[in-house]
């Protein structure tokens, strides 16, 4: 027979491990809303006391699991991605075959849309994602593995756009292969991207005044020209 668990005996930091790992396990489980503190403490073999207890905010418990998640990502892969499109589409791959993080992800939407004291730290995250597509877009044009007229940043959030456009999709629509609408996807991202960029106008901006054209002069028709008379001697 196994002893049972004494959590007296771990301190805070590896209890605090066990239950972001525990929150991964319940996310994998169970849909975003039937995921709360009481079922982490179940899966994690933790008391409810002692989740509430590390994490009295249940945003905080969930910004840290999906730090940690995130950071699980790409880990397990046997060789580093050709470019940034195929960074994207080998995370995409991986989405599929862990739909989990995925509702995670699109769970914090709606607290990273909000008010909420966390909302500005789940934005943050947002943002450091397309600042890493853009720099990885920009290595990418700079070495010509990608051809591009735009800037980095706007490709970035075109290609961040087309991925979790297709998140979205694999939970709602789950009969679309999102591999296969992603390369199609891709190819036209990358047509749109040779094409350079015109100059957008301001309607509203001030027009200089063109200076007004100067009336012509209107000549006078010519009088025949009288001959001289001549002396008849």
């Amino acid at each position: 027979m196994e002893p049972q668990h004494d959590e007296r005996v771990e301190d805070d930091e590896s209890l605090a491990e066990r239950i972001v790992r525990g929150a991964i396990r319940a996310y994998r489980l169970h849909p975003f809303d039937v995921v709360d503190a009481s079922v982490i403490a179940e899966v994690a073999g933790l008391s409810l006391e002692t989740v509430q207890r590390l994490f009295p905010a249940w945003e905080a418990l969930l910004l840290v699991t999906y730090d940690r998640w995130t950071q699980l990502r790409g880990t397990r892969r046997k060789a580093p991605p050709a470019c940034t499109i195929d960074h994207v589409r080998l995370t995409l791959a991986e989405d599929v075959a862990d739909p989990g993080l995925v509702r995670v992800l699109a769970g914090v939407i709606t607290i990273a849309s909000s008010e909420s004291g966390f909302a500005e730290l789940f934005r943050k995250r947002f943002d450091e994602y397309v600042e890493q597509l853009a720099n990885g877009l920009q290595r990418d044009f700079d070495s010509g593995v990608e051809e591009s007229g735009i800037p980095a940043y706007q490709a970035a959030t075109q290609l961040l756009a087309v991925y979790e456009g297709l998140q979205i999709q694999m939970l709602v629509r789950p009969h679309i292969d999102v591999l296969v609408e992603f390369d199609r996807s891709v190819r036209t991202l990358r047509q749109g991207w040779k094409q350079h960029e015109l100059p957008s106008w301001d309607l509203d901006a001030a027009v200089p005044e063109r200076e007004a054209p100067r009336p012509q002069q209107r000549t006078q028709p010519q009088q025949p020209q009288q001959q001289p008379q001549q002396n008849h001697m």
